[in-house]
């Protein structure tokens, strides 16, 4: 059975435009239009052709598919190829160098260090907190306005010296100062830091009681050495020195948060205590830093070396 129209062996397009048929051949690349030759089989489709009867066609075409796959690095998510060339010169965190690593520990213990604290000392100071929102909330109106106007001094005043005695306490304490957690430890540091501070208010209280009923206030006891004499301590003070429990040395270059006259004895001794405290911790990132920072000095001193021999001792050591 032949075509319902024309000549089966006469090609469709050959009378079309030259420019509309330039056109269709650039919007079909992959498969070029061949003019058909043979006249369709009216009997059904043609057998398929074996691929045994053509046993060197098949495996070049394998190996030309294997070899336009690209290489997938056992690092890469996609198994299909994609990405292939930038998944190459990926290393896992695993590679990179120790004291990279350090350093990075260092910076980001150093950051997250007063958060912790922070969080720390919220937690202890619960009950001043919680005081000092009733203190706005609670009351008919006059006494929520007067609150208001007040600002809650007296509770408002609890709770920051709360919050700020207790930071220092934990820090001086070593709370979050290790690289490795250890939830045990460091609640036994916040629960002992929140015991110093009762204790030092305890005293005060004790103090305001005696001189209000006229008589000797109490022994001052170091709160991180209580095993000590004050006894001792008080007849090794000179005269006209601050007191300072514990007998703790004022050190070269120290700076407190506020004059040490205007601290209660206690306070001195807490930020004496914070101020060794963050010595320690620093030499704690030194240390964890050292490999990182060797490394800086040794690419520095290669540097130094090859300027020095280019541009002369003078100018090479002041360029780098």
């Amino acid at each position: 059975m032949g075509w319902f129209w024309g000549n089966a062996n006469q090609d469709p397009v050959k009378k079309l435009d030259p420019g509309l048929r330039e056109y269709l051949e650039q919007e079909a690349p992959k498969k070029k239009y061949v003019p058909s030759t043979s006249v369709p089989s009216a009997h059904g489709p043609s057998k398929p052709v074996d691929s045994q009867a053509h046993p060197s066609k098949q495996p070049a075409a394998t190996e030309d598919n294997e070899n336009s796959k690209p290489s997938v690095p056992s690092a890469s998510l996609y198994p299909d190829g994609r990405y292939a060339h930038l998944w190459k010169t990926y290393e896992p965190p695993s590679d990179y160098g120790v004291e990279v690593q350090g350093a990075s520990r260092v910076i980001e213990k150093y950051k997250s260090r007063n958060d912790t604290v922070h969080r720390a000392a919220m937690e202890n100071c619960a009950l001043e907190h919680e005081d000092l929102t009733l203190c706005f909330q609670n009351g008919n109106l006059q006494k929520r306005l007067m609150s208001r106007m007040t600002m809650c001094a007296e509770q408002n005043g609890k709770f920051s010296r709360c919050f700020t005695t207790q930071a220092k306490f934990l820090k001086a304490l070593g709370y979050a100062g290790s690289f490795e957690w250890d939830e045990e430890r460091e609640e036994r540091i916040q629960m002992h830091a929140d015991t110093l501070y009762h204790e030092m208010l305890n005293y005060e209280k004790q103090v305001e009681e005696a001189r209000a009923a006229g008589q000797e206030p109490p022994p001052l006891t170091s709160l991180f050495n209580p095993q000590e004499n004050p006894q001792e301590r008080k007849a090794d003070r000179t005269p006209g020195s601050l007191e300072i429990p514990g007998g703790e040395a004022i050190p070269s270059g120290f700076k407190p948060s506020k004059p040490l006259e205007e601290l209660t004895p206690h306070e001195r001794e807490l930020e004496i205590r914070s101020h060794y405290a963050q010595l320690d911790q620093q030499k704690i990132y030194a240390q964890e830093a050292s490999p990182f920072m060797k490394s800086q000095d040794d690419a520095r001193q290669k540097r130094r070396e090859k300027a020095v021999g280019w541009l002369g001792e003078t100018v090479g050591k002041w360029v780098t």
